[in-house]
């Protein structure tokens, strides 16, 4: 009896040892909190992650959830700026992952490139400077020094965990343990250019989207068909792909079931090659496939192009008209918001919409003009989008400058 459970843990051991080399993921969610946490990481709460001008360090806005809105949280609590030049941020297992590029002359006004914060009290608990972000150059590169340093700016960052942090940049996408310090490129997320001489990005990482081990994006560009990649922790390659997906590039990246994603991908601006593609992670398939009539590119902007709320695609396109789509009947109600008839100043979007799946608002940051030495007045609008016409719930003014990103912590809990 003791030998056969002896036999029975090994075979236990094995099987957890060699979970990632499955064919399928595990039905495990990404690691975040288990139970609900309060202060910042209070799931009924807004961050948002402000750029800034060239000339000032990058915040972070912050809607509590009874509509206040308190700015500059990060350095009030710790009397220090995060960074320059903010590019996105994640919350996993109670910790805020701040992500910014950091690294010309205004850099040392910025604790570091990645900025580790408890997602309750916001103080700062570790930080990586970009110096600190290099990596071994891989195999057939011509770059003259073995060790490089990151391209700027930077993109995205998702966490699967805190030894498998995916960020990316113009070169590839890289896999950092913030245990060691330790950088990983990933492979078949780039592609060698001018013969072995460049290194360039072929992940679209706007959106990434992680259940359980795994991180999703989109892919393809100049050098690389259009397609949907997939990630494991503790790997540094793609473990699976669906390629020659229609459309030329990656408007974001969606979850819309427990284990379906949805891809969109679209054409030039204004073009009506726009898609969407459903797939069971599991079966690894396209289980649906939709042609959408308009436009629904993520413009220049990090975060997602597409964003859901209850059974309805929203998306801008980079105009001041959100437009939505509904996945049960296809229906499509364009210009469904019209942001000049509540900010008739508003001139520029400033990054794509966001959803909060729960209450079903949508989230839009715009300003009156648009440049990185330009300060301009700013407005995050509110919509209560449950019913069928939008409500306009929160008119924010004049307390963010250029949002890259908007986060409703509700989707971090599930």
């Amino acid at each position: 009896m003791k030998a056969l459970n002896f036999s029975i843990i090994l075979l236990c051991c094995m099987f957890i040892l060699s979970a990632c080399d499955k064919d399928m993921p595990d039905n495990g969610e990404n690691a975040n909190p288990s139970e609900t946490l309060g202060g910042y990481a209070s799931p009924g709460g807004v961050m948002i992650l402000n750029q800034g001008v060239r000339s000032e360090c990058s915040s972070l806005t912050y809607i509590a959830p009874d509509g206040t809105v308190e700015e500059n949280v990060y350095s009030q609590v710790n009397g220090t700026n995060f960074g320059h030049n903010a590019q996105d941020m994640y919350m996993y297992n109670g910790k805020f992952y701040i992500f910014s590029d950091n690294s010309d002359k205004y850099s040392t006004l910025g604790d570091g490139s990645l900025v580790i914060a408890d997602a309750v009290t916001m103080k700062k608990e570790k930080a990586f400077k970009y110096e600190d972000l290099k990596f071994h150059k891989p195999e057939g590169s011509l770059e003259k020094e073995d060790t490089l340093y990151l391209s700027t700016p930077m993109s995205n960052v998702v966490v699967v965990d805190e030894k498998n942090v995916f960020i990316s940049s113009s070169k590839a996408m890289f896999r950092l343990d913030t245990t060691t310090g330790k950088m990983y490129i990933v492979h078949d997320s780039f592609h060698f250019g001018n013969q072995g001489n460049t290194i360039e990005s072929v992940a679209s990482t706007r959106g990434m989207t992680v259940i359980g081990d795994y991180a999703y994006c989109g892919g393809g560009g100049f050098w690389e068909t259009t397609r949907l990649l997939e990630f494991c922790k503790d790997k540094d390659s793609a473990t699976r792909k669906l390629i020659d997906l229609d459309g030329d590039f990656i408007s974001g990246i969606c979850r819309t079931g427990e284990r379906e994603i949805m891809l969109a991908t679209c054409g030039r601006q204004g073009s009506t090659r726009n898609y969407l593609y459903f797939v069971d992670i599991d079966k690894w398939e396209i289980v649906q496939k939709k042609t959408i009539p308009v436009d629904i590119s993520a413009e220049f902007f990090n975060n997602s192009g597409v964003t859901l709320a209850g059974d309805y695609l929203y998306f801008a396109a980079g105009t001041l008209n959100i437009s939505r789509i509904s996945i049960k009947d296809w229906k499509l109600d364009k210009n469904f918001i019209e942001i000049n008839k509540d900010v008739p100043s508003a001139r520029y979007l400033n990054c794509n919409v966001v959803s909060d799946p729960k209450t079903q608002y949508i989230y839009v940051a715009v300003s009156d003009e648009f440049g990185e030495d330009i300060v301009s007045k700013g407005n995050v609008l509110v919509y209560d989008c449950s019913k069928d016409t939008p409500v306009l719930v929160q008119n924010i003014e004049n307390k963010t400058s250029y949002p890259v990103g908007i986060y409703p912590i509700s989707c971090y809990y599930r």
